[in-house]
């Protein structure tokens, strides 16, 4: 982390529109409950002030979408998905846990709420989980559908098997991140 920080800070000396702070926190939800997540800072500030300014709230994913928006260090970080890195930090806090479904912003949650999607209240958020595991991959379920999956069977069976069902799912999210595919 003190590398990537690093790194971040000298392209901010050298590169004006990659100043800014080292992390990026919003809020998210997990259980139901709202807490802070960090990142490392993988946009450009001017890219951060627009969304805001547009929307009123920044939505990362369409951020990550047009690279224009990623700093050097940034595009880096979210092909090798050590932007994640700090959300260890949330972890330890009992915050999220390593396997969940993702966390989703307040916004998003409301919504699929009001869609009858209740996939982000049921159980703790992961840094990883069943959906960005199989990332890359053609399916032909959503996001939604499998973190239902996930929570059924987390639901449905006993600990141990949860927990070996948990490492298959943090050696597949390893090998994923290992060959740059996207969790």
């Amino acid at each position: 982390m003190a590398l990537i920080a690093l790194l971040m800070f000298g392209e901010g000396i050298f590169v004006a529109s990659s100043r800014g702070a080292i992390f990026y926190s919003e809020q998210r939800i997990s259980q139901g409950r709202p807490f802070v997540l960090r990142k490392f800072r993988i946009f450009k500030q001017a890219a951060l002030r627009s969304a805001l300014r547009q929307n009123g709230f920044i939505e990362t994913k369409e951020l990550e979408n047009d690279s224009r928006n990623l700093t050097g260090v940034g595009r880096l970080l979210k092909k090798i998905y050590m932007d994640e890195l700090p959300q260890f930090w949330n972890v330890l806090k009992g915050e999220l846990s390593l396997v969940g479904p993702r966390p989703t912003n307040s916004l998003n949650a409301q919504r699929w709420l009001r869609e009858g999607k209740y996939s982000k209240h049921l159980i703790k958020a992961g840094v990883t989980g069943y959906f960005q595991s199989h990332k890359g991959r053609k399916l032909q379920r959503d996001q939604d559908e499998m973190d239902m999956e996930y929570i059924n069977f987390v639901r449905q069976n006993p600990g141990w098997k949860v927990v070996l069902f948990d490492m298959k799912i943090l050696v597949i999210s390893l090998y994923t991140i290992l060959r740059a595919e996207g969790i």
